[in-house]
This record gives C-alpha cells, structure tokens and sequence, in this order.
C-alpha cells in the first residue's frame, strides 16, 4: 500500500452538487482526466501491485493510459466510499477469455453491493462512469485521430440511406459525427453486453442534414437511454448509456495532480 500518496482532488463537480459525498443512488458520475507526464506520475502511486505488473506488460502509450484511467477511477472511488484510493479494491476478468487481470473493471470486497463502473480511454484522455443503485452502465470516448479507422463504417453507424447526405457534410462535420455516432454505439455495446455490430443498429444514429446527429430513444431500445456528454479535451467525444431515469452528472476535467481544494 502507499499511504503516503494523497487522493487526488476531484475539483469541479456537476452544478448543483452540494459537494456531500456518499454513494449517489439512482445517479451516475462521469469523470475524465488528461493523460499527462504529472498526471501518470502521480496515478501510478494508486495503483496495486497486479495493475502496476500489468501496465509494465502494455506499450509506452497504452500503459499510461491504463494507468491514469485506473488512478482516476480509484481516486472517485476512493471519494465515494470514504476510503484511502489504495483501499479500494478493484477486480477485472475477461468475459471472452475468463482470465482475471483485463476485461471490464467492477468494485470487489464488502462495499461492492449496488456499484456499477466503467472506463473508457482514447488519445490523452480517459472516462470514468461510476453509477450507484443505477444498473450497468457504459462510457466511451474518442479521439478525432479514430476518424480515418472509423470512416468506412459510416453506412453501418448511419445506414444505407444515409449514405449521400454523410458525403456532403463538410470534413470536420463529418468527423463529428462519425465521433457521435461511434461513441454511442459503444458506451450502448458496454451497458448491455451486446456485441459492437448489434450495437451499431441498435442505436439508431441518425444525421439531419446539418450534420448533427440522434439516436434511439429509451422506447426504441427496451429501456436504456444514450447521451453524449462533454468531451473535456478538443476534438474528442464522448457518450455515456444508463437506465432510463437515471441522473447523469458530467464533472468538469480532474486535475489529477491538485491539491485540496479551497474552502
């Protein structure tokens, strides 16, 4: 454990936040952090012994990544349950595989009842989704980079009939889009389980020709509901699929490397 490393400062809560921690029954938090020099520095101090063996297993860019999207997430918890970040004890398992270790990340230990999380990471940026007494939850983000790997599945994001008016957007539209429309689908593929290809149809991403772009609502798909949330980084998207109902609160970019803050 590493006691001497301070839980990050999470500045910058939703309006209307009293700023009274505890767990948010009903709610979801989104959080997202930059992927910085200080920031991996000071998230590597969070992590345990497994997730610090498995980042010194990943590339340069991908350990850092991993790394400060699991200090962020320990960092929430941590405020959360009012435990130390170090203490909050985290479990992964590949649902394809069954290995333990990678896969989607749950709260384990006693405190583990009601909590539902998930991470997302693209570029320098990372997101966590951390719902309490909210049912499964999905957050994904995406860089504009991800536009040329992305851009050849715009019939299936849009659908075929789509296809003319997605041609006539101009370039950086087109990439909002596709950036839309992607990170629906896959915050939608997280929630549910389902597998990227349903969830592309499922979600129904429509364009106007203005370029902007809906997807189905709850009725359309059996209860859940699909937002995009502020991207805080340029050029970036993000979206988050709860339960219908569910209260999403978006906080404003973590300053991993804060200090407490004022007052």
């Amino acid at each position: 454990m590493n006691a001497a490393v301070p839980a990050p400062s999470l500045r910058g809560g939703p309006s209307g936040n009293s700023g009274a921690r505890g767990p948010c029954s009903g709610e979801a938090h989104v959080h997202q952090a930059l992927v910085t020099t200080e920031a991996v520095h000071h998230c590597a101090g969070l992590l345990d012994a497994a997730e610090r063996e498995r980042a010194g297993l990943l590339a340069e860019r991908a350990a850092a990544r991993f790394i400060v999207a699991r200090g962020l997430l320990r960092s929430v918890l941590s405020a959360r349950l009012g435990v130390p970040p170090e203490d909050v004890a985290l479990a992964a398992r590949c649902p394809g595989c069954g290995t333990s270790g990678h896969g989607p990340v749950r709260l384990a230990g006693d405190d583990a009842a009601g909590w539902a999380l998930s991470v997302a990471h693209s570029g320098s940026l990372v997101a966590v989704a951390v719902g309490h007494e909210s049912g499964p939850l999905g957050v994904d983000v995406e860089t504009a980079e991800r536009t040329a790997d992305v851009g050849e599945l715009a019939p299936r994001l849009f659908g075929p009939q789509q296809t003319s008016r997605f041609a006539r957007l101009a370039a950086p539209v087109r990439r909002a889009a596709l950036l839309r429309a992607w990170t629906s689908a896959e915050s939608y593929a997280k929630a549910t389980g389902t597998g990227l290809g349903h969830a592309l149809v499922r979600v129904g991403a429509r364009l106007d020709a203005a370029g902007r772009v809906t997807v189905a609502g709850p009725e359309e798909l059996a209860g859940w509901s699909v937002r995009a949330v502020p991207a805080r980084a340029p050029g970036y998207a993000a979206a988050v699929t709860v339960r219908h109902g569910t209260r999403v609160h978006t906080h404003a970019s973590t300053d991993l490397t804060a200090g407490p803050p004022a007052g």
